[in-house]
Order: C-alpha cells, then sequence, then structure tokens
C-alpha cells in the first residue's frame, strides 16, 4: 500500500489576511492568531528601533545612510552589534578556528598518505617483478632506491605537515 502525502495547513494563516466579507466571521482562535501575530511584529520592531536608536552614534560616525524601513533597520542592529564586539567575538573564535584548521591539515595528510600506500604497493610490486628477470635486476634496484627516497622525503614532509598544525594555535593568536 502506497503511503499518502500528509496534508499541509495552508500558510495564509500565518499573514494578516483579511476577513472575507459575509457570515463566516473569523474564529476565536484565529483571531488570537493575527493578536500574536501583531504583538510579535510590535515587539520586533520596537527591539530593533531601540537598539538602532542606541547604535545612532555608531552608524553616524561610519557616514552610513540612515536606515529607514524595518529591514534596513534590522541589518544596521546586526552590524552594530557585531562591530561593537570585534576583540570578544575574534578572541572567541580564535581558538576553535585554530583547532579546525590544524585538524583539516592532519586529515588532508591522512588521506595524502593512503594514497600514496597504494601507490607504494603497486609500485613495489613492479620493482620486485623487475628483481626477478636477470634482465631488469638492474632496473628493479634503481626502482627501489628511488621508492626509498621518496618514502624518506614522505616522511620528511609528513613531519613538517604535523608541526605546522600543532603550530598553527600560535600562529592565529599572533
Amino acid at each position: 500500500m502506497a503511503r499518502q502525502p500528509t496534508p499541509r495547513t495552508p500558510r495564509t494563516r500565518l499573514s494578516k489576511a483579511k476577513p472575507k466579507p459575509g457570515p463566516s466571521a473569523p474564529s476565536a482562535a484565529q483571531a488570537a492568531e493575527d493578536a500574536a501575530l501583531d504583538d510579535a511584529v510590535t515587539d520586533a520592531q520596537g527591539l530593533a528601533g531601540d537598539a538602532v536608536a542606541d547604535e545612532g552614534d555608531t552608524l553616524a560616525s561610519a557616514n552610513l545612510p540612515t536606515p529607514t524601513t524595518d529591514v534596513q533597520k534590522a541589518v544596521a542592529f546586526n552590524q552594530a552589534q557585531l562591530t561593537a564586539q570585534t576583540g570578544e567575538v575574534l578572541a572567541a573564535l580564535e581558538n576553535p578556528v585554530a583547532d579546525q584548521a590544524a585538524v583539516m591539515m592532519l586529515e588532508d595528510l591522512r588521506g595524502y598518505m593512503q594514497g600514496s600506500e597504494q601507490l607504494v604497493l603497486a609500485a613495489s610490486g613492479q620493482a620486485m617483478a623487475l628483481l626477478l628477470d636477470p634482465a631488469t635486476q638492474d632496473t628493479g634496484k634503481k626502482a627501489l632506491q628511488e621508492l626509498a627516497t621518496w618514502q624518506t622525503s614522505l616522511i620528511t614532509f609528513s613531519s613538517g605537515v604535523t608541526s605546522t598544525a600543532s603550530s598553527i594555535k600560535g600562529d592565529f593568536g599572533s
């Protein structure tokens, strides 16, 4: 049996729709919902207006146009709140950002090492096959030497990444 879709309630209840003229008046629940919506809009406008009024000096000093619409006032309020706390916000974000950067570096290194492991396995198999044939033994030896050199440089690279990841917290703090 196929699942029937859940019927959705119309969103028009949330907007302040004018009641249709006629015998059906809005229910008490609809009237309460409309009143709550009006109160929420009034409260939001009051809060945003008060906060923007408090931050008027900040806006005036920044030579920004004075916000006139509710959306512009809300944007100005958010910008004023963010710029007023830059030192505190940056200090609060410093450690998580540094930790995340270090973890991302180590995860990238892990993925690179896993890919390298597959390459080493295939290359060493080819070098071993070259060693078995007397005609290509010299080539097999050179291939194994190149693999050893590459693995040494891989170890140097990975130790550089891990030391950078461990010192990144100090770099973010400066």
